[in-house]
């Protein structure tokens, strides 16, 4: 029995405090483990009534951490719930719809062969360009002359489908550099920044 008793406390002796604090309080050991822990709890400063204080301290703080959680879950949840119901929100997110959507859709259909050539040709059209095929017009675009474009997509309309992609890309990136794609970055950036602000203050409350 003692020698079954010395290799528990040998055992016990190698494992670190807090895991000892955390296997008496799991119990369930058999008399000579028990007495063993005990008397290596005991050797590092921990007499029985000082581990059941440790323990009971432990399983407070879990408790309150186990509480804490909740009610930062439950607090996530309230916010959520607020989030999606609050009418200044969804305002700014049918505003940043309203500008992204319209030039998106537009860049992405006139790259697409064939349909953005007929959006060229009508845009060159609601312009007043000149669609004459007899010659190549001048046809001004985001500061760009596109005649050479309109040009081409009247005389062979489906050979030039395939740089469609590149010029819708180089039509964006100009856009992005005029006045109009200036204004509309800030819109976007002002209403994301909108929607941030009035996030953070329902967070608060």
């Amino acid at each position: 029995m003692e020698n079954r008793q010395r290799s528990f406390i040998e055992q016990f002796d190698a494992m670190p405090t807090n895991h000892l604090l955390h296997r008496y309080r799991q119990g369930g050991l058999v008399p000579e483990a028990a007495a063993a822990l005990l008397d290596v709890l005991e050797s590092r400063g921990y007499s029985r009534e000082k581990a059941d204080e440790q323990l009971r301290l432990a399983e407070t703080a879990a408790v309150e951490k186990a509480v804490a959680k909740l009610e930062a879950t439950e607090n996530a949840r309230a916010r959520a719930a607020r989030l999606a119901v609050d009418p200044v929100l969804k305002r700014l997110r049918v505003l940043l719809w309203g500008i992204v959507s319209p030039v998106t859709l537009f860049f992405v259909l006139l790259a697409i062969p064939l349909l953005g050539n007929f959006i060229v040709i009508e845009v060159a059209s609601r312009l007043g360009c000149n669609l004459g095929e007899n010659a190549v017009h001048p046809c001004l675009v985001l500061g760009h002359d596109m005649g050479s474009f309109v040009y081409g997509y009247l005389v062979d309309i489906f050979i030039l489908g395939a740089f469609n992609p590149f010029f819708s890309a180089e039509l964006f990136v100009s856009f992005l550099h005029s006045l109009s794609g200036i204004l509309w970055m800030l819109g976007i950036a002002a209403t994301i920044v909108a929607r941030r602000i009035r996030r953070h203050s329902l967070g608060r409350t």
